[in-house]
């Protein structure tokens, strides 16, 4: 029961501060293209039958008019096994941040002033590219936010223990060859406890890991406040 209060605390804590958009506002809360890749969905047979992923976020970003693609928190995808990072290990299907797919080079926020705790360029394919992660306190709670996929720019004059303040631009969305590979987005996560882990948290994991990461990872929209993604 005490974990579960503090869980709920937790969690009212953060969805009653206002925090600083992460991305530009108009995309953040603008028109968005949510983009279920669970394995029964429509994109997903469309990607399967086509063989191409972007070309088909593409077609309905255009058929829809969204400014922002997002790829959901909990979502369990089937896209990782054939990247080198994920290749010859267990499964990680289970997708525990929340995706804000824009063009490269635009600017990543701090929601709140942060520290940063660990930093890195993770090249091999499939891994995040260049990746931050700051610590955060607020109302007595220590957690952290992770932001993968970066532009190596973004890395530099960084070192740890760093102050971030809030609504700072710290760092900017990273390209196709610099981001491990994957179309322009910010993999976006809360971490509440870091543990071993450093800059290498994975932000995908096995199903039978769920109920840990769930709870250690929860729900990014509580800071990102999109009323479609409750």
């Amino acid at each position: 029961m005490r974990i579960s209060s503090q869980s709920e605390s937790f969690e009212q804590a953060l969805k009653h501060h206002q925090f600083h958009p992460v991305i530009l506002p108009e995309w953040q809360f603008g028109k968005a293209l949510i983009v279920d890749l669970s394995p029964n969905s429509d994109i997903w047979q469309r990607v399967n039958e086509q063989h191409d992923f972007s070309a088909e976020i593409k077609r309905q970003v255009a058929e829809t008019g969204a400014v922002v693609e997002i790829g959901r928190y909990a979502e369990q995808r089937m896209i990782y096994q054939e990247t080198d990072h994920f290749s010859g290990e267990e499964a990680r299907t289970l997708h525990i941040g929340i995706d804000l797919g824009i063009a490269a080079g635009n600017p990543i926020f701090a929601p709140l002033q942060g520290e940063v705790v660990a930093f890195a360029n993770r090249q091999t394919q499939g891994d995040y590219g260049p990746v931050i992660i700051l610590r955060h306190q607020l109302d007595g709670y220590v957690f952290h936010t992770l932001y993968g996929h970066l532009a190596t720019q973004s890395l530099q004059g960084l070192h740890i223990g760093k102050i971030i303040k809030t609504g700072e631009s710290f760092a900017q969305i990273g390209t196709f060859t610099e981001n491990g590979g994957w179309a322009t987005h910010l993999h976006f996560q809360i971490i509440r406890d870091l543990g071993d882990y450093r800059d290498d948290y994975p932000g995908v994991v096995a199903l039978h890991q769920a109920k840990h990461y769930l709870r250690n990872c929860p729900n990014p929209n509580w800071i990102l406040g999109r009323s479609d993604l409750d």
